[in-house]
């Protein structure tokens, strides 16, 4: 009888010594099914550049050991046929939340992974959150749809750590057509991409080069662009600082420009020219000769036009005898030119 127990305790001991060795049992070393099913998950899962083949294996490898193939099989994470197991990517929230963990865990040097691929000079704070608020942060991007609670919490203490109001746009105004010509400058910023952009509140759009233009009807009136600096940080905030910007566009002007003149032998004729006007506006050019009476034929010494589209054209040809020495001067408004001798 006591042969009897000792060889039934013996093969009771080899057969569960032979479940253990082999995973059976869900706990001890990893049968070659959990092995392919965490192979599986590591070689599936999207996870960010900064995050290296090893930590996957590792993390894999911590999720198998605490569920096991079979387990994560049910939650529908993996699913098998026959040796071979797929990943599906159909994760559970507290699975994510400890896979994740586990990929920072799983490092020396994870506060370096995440810091240079966030861009920051410090990464003191994140040694201070710690891995399993990051984790939970990180997990977000495999259950977009039920992210995990300590995600807005980690987002929290990041923005605490990190997030600040940049430096305003930079901008320098210069004259242009009917226009306002701004080359801006963006501030630097640490931890986060620097934009600008321009527009205001509701409409605005990112600064294609570094310049923009703002149009005015006419020449010599004001215009203003609203600016704004945006950094955008890794883990999705954003800060801004705006400013306004204001200049002059060039002046309107008005002159003389030689052109044929076929009036009489020996004779010269010339246009007054116009640009800068605003689009279908009515402007009236005045003339005078040595200070009195323009000496017209017809008798009149001023022209009502309408300004032609673009602000630019032809408000008269006068023609002059090759004798006249006279100073002959057109005025628009205060604009005034005299006509070349």
């Amino acid at each position: 009888m006591a042969l009897a127990a000792v060889l039934v305790l013996v093969v009771g001991l080899g057969i569960g010594g032979w479940a253990y060795g082999t995973g059976r049992l869900g706990f001890g070393p990893l049968s070659a099914a959990d092995k392919a099913a965490a192979s599986a998950i590591a070689d599936g899962v999207e996870a960010p550049e900064w995050v290296d083949a090893d930590q996957l294996d590792c993390a894999a490898d911590d999720l198998i050991r605490d569920a096991r193939s079979g387990e994560l099989e049910k939650r529908g994470l993996v699913e098998r046929d026959g040796d071979d197991w797929t990943y599906t990517g159909a994760w559970r929230t507290d699975d994510a939340e400890a896979f994740y963990e586990s990929v920072l865990d799983c490092s020396d040097d994870w506060e370096k992974q995440v810091g240079e691929e966030w861009q920051l000079d410090d990464t003191d704070c994140l040694d201070d959150i710690g891995t399993a608020t990051l984790g939970a942060f990180f997990a977000a991007d495999l259950v977009p749809d039920d992210p995990p609670a300590g995600h807005d919490e980690a987002v929290e203490k990041l923005d605490e750590c990190y997030a600040e109001a940049p430096a305003a746009p930079q901008a320098q105004a210069r004259p242009a057509y009917r226009a306002v010509q701004f080359t801006f400058t963006a501030p630097e910023a640490s931890g986060g991409d620097v934009v600008l952009n321009t527009g205001g509140p509701g409409a605005w759009k990112p600064l294609s080069g570094t310049a923009a233009e703002v149009e005015t009807k006419a020449g010599g009136q004001r215009g203003c662009i609203q600016a704004q600096t945006q950094v955008s940080y890794g883990w999705g905030t954003s800060t801004t600082t705006e400013k306004e910007f204001c200049g002059v566009a060039q002046a309107p002007r008005i002159w003389w420009k030689k052109t044929g003149c076929t009036a009489s032998p020996g004779c010269r004729a010339w246009e007054l020219r116009y640009e800068g006007f605003a689009d279908l506006s009515r402007i009236t050019a005045r003339y005078t000769s040595n200070g009195g009476n323009c000496l017209a034929v017809s008798g009149s010494c001023s022209d009502t036009v309408l300004v032609a589209p673009g602000g630019r054209g032809k408000v008269v040809t006068w023609s002059f005898p090759g004798s006249y020495r006279g100073v002959f001067v057109a005025t628009v408004g205060k604009l005034r030119t005299r006509l070349p001798n």
